[in-house]
């Protein structure tokens, strides 16, 4: 076997911006120059559609004088220079009956076009990349800050409800109607109280009304509310939480609204909280 370029001296056509681009009609196992049988041989599969630029064409004569000469493109991949079957590329553009008759200076130019061309491209994506990790960085660093002033807002408002709720003498961070089993008809309530006061809570006493989907109380035995009393001590900035099963022996509850609230100190001193409304901490203002 022996490999034979085919030169031919003419006015070159090629410039400092030509590349001829070829696009693979069926995969293909190549890198290495063909072997004796005048076949591809190597280890890089190459897939159809893959495009490559052609930098240099070849005829392969077999050894087996029955045997056909075959054509090679040589084909530059990214960076990597491979040889491909004629027949397994289609070429772009005039190109294809053009190839053959280039010469030896003409590939050199094509092949110095493809590099350029690749590491221009390379050099691009890496810009391309770098940016996008400024971009990313930037804008991480725009949301931290944005973070930051929620949560320097999401402080501030909480310190003034804080203060509100120091006069009222408690804070309301939760008070849910939760399902009391899955097996039994039944609701009950879960509180969490804050103590934004100097003293310690004792008690706190909390009277709530269930409420149904349409938001009308719920009536049982003939009465609507129900009082919990819920036990200390909570330490002056400090939280208690406090739950409570079968508060309505109905699963139609959909929500528990408190009502008044009585607290207890261990002073001996209390308050009493007629709009507890005014002292529940909206979800938003509270840290997880």
């Amino acid at each position: 076997m022996f490999f034979l370029h085919r030169p031919f001296f003419s006015q070159s056509i090629i410039d400092d911006s030509t590349i001829i681009w070829g696009r693979l009609k069926s995969a293909e196992l190549t890198g290495n120059p063909p072997n004796n049988g005048c076949y591809i041989s190597g280890q890089v599969r190459y897939f159809a559609g893959d495009t490559i630029s052609v930098v240099g064409y070849e005829e392969c004569v077999s050894l087996d004088p029955n045997s056909a000469p075959r054509f090679f493109y040589l084909a530059l991949y990214d960076t990597t220079t491979v040889f491909l079957p004629e027949t397994s590329v289609a070429i772009f553009g005039k190109w294809r009956n053009i190839i053959p008759t280039l010469t030896s200076q003409d590939f050199n130019h094509l092949k110095v076009n493809s590099q350029n061309y690749f590491r221009d491209l390379k050099r691009e994506r890496e810009l391309k990349s770098v940016e996008a990790r400024r971009v990313a960085d930037s804008l991480e660093k725009v949301l931290i800050r944005l973070q930051d002033s929620l949560e320097v807002l999401r402080q501030k408002k909480l310190l003034e409800y804080s203060k509100r709720c120091e006069l009222k003498g408690i804070s309301v961070f939760n008070c849910n109607a939760v399902d009391a089993s899955e097996y039994t008809e039944g609701t009950g309530v879960d509180f969490t109280f804050y103590n934004p006061t100097k003293k310690v809570v004792k008690y706190v006493h909390a009277t709530v009304v269930g409420m149904n989907p349409v938001d009308d109380p719920v009536i049982e035995g003939g009465k609507t509310s129900h009082t919990l009393k819920c036990i200390g001590p909570i330490n002056p900035g400090e939280t208690g939480s406090y739950s409570f099963e079968y508060v309505w022996f109905t699963d139609i509850v959909e929500r528990a609204k408190l009502t008044s609230l009585k607290v207890q100190y261990m002073d001996g001193t209390e308050k009493i909280i007629s709009k507890p409304s005014e002292v529940i901490i909206p979800k938003e203002l509270i840290s997880e």
